[in-house]
């Protein structure tokens, strides 16, 4: 098979206060199943768009067979029973592929682009976020497909899914390309220990510039009293104290230059120390506080049957939240989970959800919700936050955690990306002290680390929360129990 050569690439946006890439040279082998991981705004897409030729850069690439690219805007012409034959090996119906886009869900949209990517002949599929529409089924049934395949470049933020379809992982990191031959998982673990070995050995580093600093210091009073004494003997007036002053004189010379010679030996020192101390990527610790409902049984539903404008989508339905419960609704696509999310959100109004059968909801239960959709995001980051009746500089620090720059949290929502929408969400929500978080895939767009580090928080409070997230390693982890609908 084929290899895309890279050989020292170099690329930034004007504007940009640093490089994405600079000085990079790798090579990667077409046969790969190979995933592209990294932080949000790290240059994932960026990348596809330079092996498509669709940026100017410095360097070069060569090697970059036919490239096809998932998402679509449109179809390509494909003969009918390659498509079908794709679509049969996900289990889906051949019969998608004639009716309107338009009508199809998300997950079978996902399918019908995915068999049109491998039905066309002699073309490299460069695959951007399969699983943004998929249930957890889904995601295991696509990934099984990609599996099989041989050829792709895969970004996901799906741990679980990027380790069952790809043997390759390339991650790109603060300081440039890694390449391993394993999967996203065992890149990660190795990163791991690497990262504790390096954050133990920048701590001695540390300590040693402490000490070198301390050693300055005091160096610097020993200048300071040989210089004292030499003016006081320069001071003597007497005739007697003649030889005096010359030996204070010779002394305090000889003590200056070996008080420089010190100075500079430190000097080089500090700079050997901070030479040596590593960057590493971190994920900022951060925390999540809820309050707690006097009512220790906030939601209580019996015999639910959901509805929207009067079709039922659930019936028979039972669910009982206890204080500090964190529960997975989970079900296939369609089956009602955000919906059900909606109306315990007292979003039902709006969207013609209404319910019937014994149902409790505690009075004065106050609610944070994270949604799907980012539409209701209108304005500039901070007015946004006003309206909420957030606190503006918990805000901004969260968002700050989250890898926002101060220069961001000024923009205007429209000009940030899906991700980083979606990191507003959850920080807006993490602001507000509720006693129930509804949160309806939170993780869409988010980037790994972030996943982490929010799994973690979660994970580690004493919140109550009723969420829908078909990333499986987050929901097993987080999760006291699941309940299917």
């Amino acid at each position: 098979m084929p290899v895309i050569n890279i050989n020292n690439l170099t690329f930034g946006y004007d504007g940009s206060e640093s490089m994405l890439f600079e000085g990079v040279t790798i090579t990667l082998d077409t046969s790969w199943k190979l995933a592209l991981a990294g932080r949000n705004g790290r240059g994932k897409t960026t990348f596809f768009k330079l092996l498509r030729g669709e940026l100017p850069y410095g360097g070069t690439i060569s090697g970059v067979p036919d490239t096809i690219l998932f998402p679509m805007t449109e179809l390509p012409e494909n003969e009918d029973w390659k498509v079908r034959k794709e679509l049969g090996l996900m289990g889906a119906d051949p019969d998608i592929m004639w009716r309107p886009m338009e009508t199809l869900s998300g997950g079978e949209r996902t399918k019908l682009m995915l068999a049109n990517l491998f039905a066309a002949d002699n073309t490299y599929p460069l695959i951007d976020e399969p699983t943004n529409h998929l249930d957890r089924q889904g995601r295991e049934v696509v990934a099984d497909y990609l599996s099989s395949k041989d050829g792709f470049i895969l970004i996901s933020h799906d741990r679980a899914f990027l380790d069952r379809c790809t043997d390759h992982t390339l991650v790109i990191t603060k300081t440039g390309l890694e390449l391993v031959g394993a999967s996203y998982s065992v890149w990660w673990e190795n990163n791991e220990q690497r990262m504790e070995s390096e954050r133990s050995r920048n701590a001695q580093i540390r300590k040693e510039m402490s000490s070198i600093d301390a050693a300055m210091k005091k160096n610097a009073q020993w200048s300071a009293k040989a210089e004292s004494s030499k003016s006081r003997a320069n001071s003597a007036k007497s005739a007697e104290n003649h030889l005096r002053r010359a030996y204070e004189g010779s002394k305090s010379a000889k003590l200056m230059s070996l008080s420089k010679n010190l100075e500079k030996r430190n000097e080089r020192k500090l700079e050997e120390k901070q030479g040596l101390l590593k960057d590493l990527e971190r994920s900022e610790k951060l925390k999540m506080i809820g309050t707690e409902h006097h009512n220790r049984s906030p939601v209580i539903i019996r015999n639910m049957t959901l509805m929207r404008y009067d079709e039922p989508i659930i019936e028979g339905f039972d669910l009982a939240i206890e204080c500090g419960d964190k529960i997975s609704l989970v079900g296939k696509n369609g089956c009602g989970k955000s919906t059900l999310i909606k109306y315990l959100a007292g979003l039902g109004e709006d969207e013609g959800i209404t319910a019937t059968g014994d149902i409790y909801v505690a009075p004065g239960l106050k609610i944070s919700y994270v949604g799907q959709d980012t539409s209701s995001l209108i304005g500039s980051l901070y007015d946004i936050a006003a309206e909420r009746g957030v606190d503006k500089t918990q805000f901004s620090t969260i968002l700050i955690k989250m890898g926002f720059t101060k220069e961001m949290l000024y923009r205007d929502v429209s000009a940030l990306s899906l991700g980083q929408k979606k990191f507003v969400m959850i920080a807006l929500s993490l602001c507000e002290q509720a006693d129930l978080y509804l949160w309806d895939e939170p993780l869409n767009y988010i980037d790994v680390y972030m996943r982490q580090e929010i799994e973690r928080l979660v994970k580690d409070s004493e919140v109550t929360m009723l969420f829908v997230e078909h990333d499986r390693v987050f929901s097993e982890s987080v999760a006291d129990y699941e309940v299917k609908m």
